[in-house]
């Protein structure tokens, strides 16, 4: 029975009132959502560096670029966490998880931005920052490894600061 009920519930929403999350602990996993971003993008810039340099030989991968890619893959784990509560809560708020509500709301240039693509291009980055992680570590030679974590890295980086909903692109955002 209860199978039933959550299948109706996600194929065609909920016409109760959906469980919003408390505004203080919006705005503060909002904050730090906007403020991680930065420190993501300075880890990833620092490993996208190390490895390009171990790709060339001037470093051991064992030292710190695979440090400084661990360090990087968990806190972009660490952001995906409190992006999914931000998304659900975001969805829940404009949809009430209705099917028809969503593909009404995908035609808003905002609600698009956020619902589809900032959350598809920052999941397929994580998905590519842990296979770069995984290649380089299962890699050979420490040239080898630098090179798959550098390729892989630098695809991810692109694909992040392209799917950040950035405040030049659209003005309802803030720099946090």
């Amino acid at each position: 029975m209860t199978d039933l009920l959550f299948a109706n519930v996600l194929l065609f929403g909920s016409n109760e009132p959906t469980v919003h999350l408390p505004e203080g602990l919006y705005k503060a996993l909002l904050a730090s959502h906007s403020g991680l971003r930065y420190i993501v993008m300075i880890l990833l810039i620092l490993a996208v560096v190390y490895a390009r340099q171990t790709s060339s030989g001037k470093k051991p991968f064992a030292g710190a670029t695979k440090k400084m890619g661990m360090f990087t893959m968990i806190l972009v784990d660490i952001q995906l966490l409190v992006g999914a509560a931000l998304y659900f809560n975001f969805i829940a708020s404009q949809t009430n998880f209705k099917l028809g509500k969503l593909k009404d709301q995908l035609s808003a240039p905002m609600f698009r931005s956020i619902a589809l693509d900032h959350a598809l291009g920052m999941f397929i980055a994580i998905v590519l920052i842990h296979l770069g992680y995984a290649k380089a570590k299962k890699s050979m030679n420490d040239v080898d490894a630098g090179k798959k974590q550098f390729m892989f890295y630098l695809i991810a980086l692109i694909l992040i600061l392209v799917s950040i909903p950035w405040p030049f692109l659209h003005h309802e955002r803030g720099w946090f």
